[in-house]
């Protein structure tokens, strides 16, 4: 049996074929175009933010973040970059601090050095010229030899607490002057504070009173440290009392501490002078501070012992009506500093 069948018709028919197989293909590819363009497109874009986050952190905007989208691998990129900017930006910063406390440490230390070199320049340049004087001849003189050698004695007794209170300020900043935390009676301790002050304050007719809320009884404390600051908070309200003033001081529960208080009908201190107040060898009026033989540490000295006994100290103050001077100490051991030594 013979079969025939026209080849123009077998062409036409292969031709027919292979155009549905082309048509096919290309609708098939098509899609798969189109996805690819847009998958294309959508790495291209974050691939891009990536790259802009990344200048970003090359110029040193460690703030910038990239926002984290799905679980996909940019996304956990994004979440790797963040962290590594945000640990940037901690140590920037705390290298920032660390410079900016720096600076300000330098300063102190400059600022320390000329001060101690000026209270120190005086009293001795006082004590060099009368002693030279002193040898020169006057110390047969009995009109000035006398009156010469208590004027060096006044100077040297002005170097020997100013190197004092240096010592102190040094143990107490340097956290080197160790203090025993027991409970103590807050009314023995202005007590005592009181009488070591009050022939001086009787040579002024200047009048000394407590006041103590009857329910404030102990207070957790360096007994040493704490007669050290009203020590020198009442030599200061002494010397800023004229005669016949009033010198107060008291104590009163304030939660937890014990709020102590020195108050004195003096000059006051002028408000822009209060914020400096407890700044090294700030003294409010200059020339009258030396006339008494202030060294301009004892507020210093006050403010860091308060501080480790982990508590405050303020001051409210008006010209011509007085001043009072606050301080807190610890009425429980639960107040007390972390880690502090307690006698047992």
């Amino acid at each position: 049996m013979r079969l025939a069948v026209p080849y123009a018709q077998v062409e036409n028919q292969v031709a027919q074929i292979r155009a549905k197989i082309l048509t096919s293909t290309a609708l098939a590819f098509l899609p798969a175009i189109l996805v690819a363009a847009v998958l294309a497109r959508w790495i291209s874009r974050h691939f891009a933010t990536i790259m802009a986050h990344a200048g970003e952190l090359a110029g040193g905007n460690f703030r910038a973040r990239l926002r984290v989208t799905g679980g996909s691998e940019f996304g956990q990129l994004a979440h790797t970059l963040n962290d590594t900017a945000a640990n940037l930006q901690r140590t920037v910063e705390q290298l920032q601090t660390e410079h900016t406390e720096l600076e300000r440490l330098e300063r102190i230390r400059k600022d320390f050095v000329i001060n101690v070199s000026h209270e120190l320049r005086t009293p001795l340049a006082s004590i060099q010229g009368y002693t030279e004087t002193l040898l020169d001849g006057a110390l047969n003189d009995p009109q000035y030899n006398m009156r010469f050698l208590g004027i060096i004695r006044h100077n040297a007794e002005r170097l020997a607490r100013l190197t004092e209170d240096l010592l102190t300020l040094s143990r107490v900043e340097q956290k080197r002057q160790k203090l025993e935390f027991e409970p103590h009676s807050i009314a023995g301790l202005i007590g005592e504070a009181m009488d070591l002050v009050r022939p001086i304050a009787a040579k002024s007719s200047i009048r000394l009173a407590t006041e103590l809320d009857p329910s404030t009884r102990e207070v957790w404390c360096d007994g040493e440290a704490v007669s050290q600051i009203l020590s020198n908070l009442l030599d200061n309200a002494i010397k800023y009392t004229p005669a016949g003033g009033s010198i107060v001081a008291g104590a009163r529960p304030a939660g937890r501490f014990v709020e102590v208080f020195v108050r004195d009908s003096g000059a006051g201190i002028p408000v822009e002078d209060l914020p400096r107040l407890f700044e090294r060898f700030y003294r409010v009026d200059k020339a009258r501070s030396r006339e008494l033989g202030g060294t301009g540490l004892g507020l210093s000295i006050v403010k860091h012992l308060v501080g480790a006994h982990n508590g405050t100290v303020r001051v409210e103050s008006r010209v011509q009506e007085g001043s009072t001077f606050f301080f807190t100490l610890p009425a429980e051991e639960a107040a007390l500093p972390k880690e502090t030594p307690v006698a047992g």
